[in-house]
């Protein structure tokens, strides 16, 4: 297990203000899984998408992954981009999914607010109108993963923390 999670300025402060309670960092390698694969394992429930369903398999045993920045109940420093320690945070829950299933609530808690910057990715016929904490959580995605990340639609650690006084 990895013993801090370093975070840029910006997430860093949303950390420490408590406006951000998540964050997503690729599984390396990269999971191939399929939904043949899943019903070969008899892990497949018709009605779920394939992230649902590879998060379901994972929690259960199926997928054998572990979580390199620690697991619930685990409690780690979280660093500056120089790799100071600036606090220390509480994982309260760990999940895996591909990263165009996050959610605007989850989009929010990765400290994403409904005001700032227009997405590179959007339609130029939107007007200049305020995004979402989807896209500007996909903008910041793609800054600093690549657009290829993004587009590949790749699996993430979803790790769901608080902040630990």
């Amino acid at each position: 297990m990895k013993d801090s999670i370093k975070f840029n300025d910006a997430m860093l402060s949303a950390v420490m203000d408590g406006r951000k309670t998540q964050t997503r960092r690729p599984i390396e390698p990269q999971p191939k899984v399929t939904k043949e694969e899943l019903r070969n394992l008899s892990a497949w429930q018709e009605g779920y998408t394939l992230s649902e369903q590879v998060c379901a398999a994972w929690r259960h045993g199926f997928v054998d992954v572990d979580c390199p920045y620690g697991e619930t109940g685990d409690i780690i420093n979280i660093t500056d981009k120089d790799c100071n320690i600036k606090g220390r945070i509480e994982i309260t829950d760990v999940w895996v999914q591909q990263i165009q299933e996050i959610s605007q609530d989850d989009a929010h808690a990765e400290g994403f607010e409904l005001t700032g910057w227009r997405p590179t990715y959007s339609d130029p016929d939107s007007g200049g109108e305020t995004f979402t904490p989807y896209d500007k959580f996909a903008d910041a995605w793609i800054d600093i993963y690549g657009e290829d990340s993004w587009n590949n639609n790749q699996w993430v650690w979803v790790i769901k923390f608080k902040k630990v006084e």
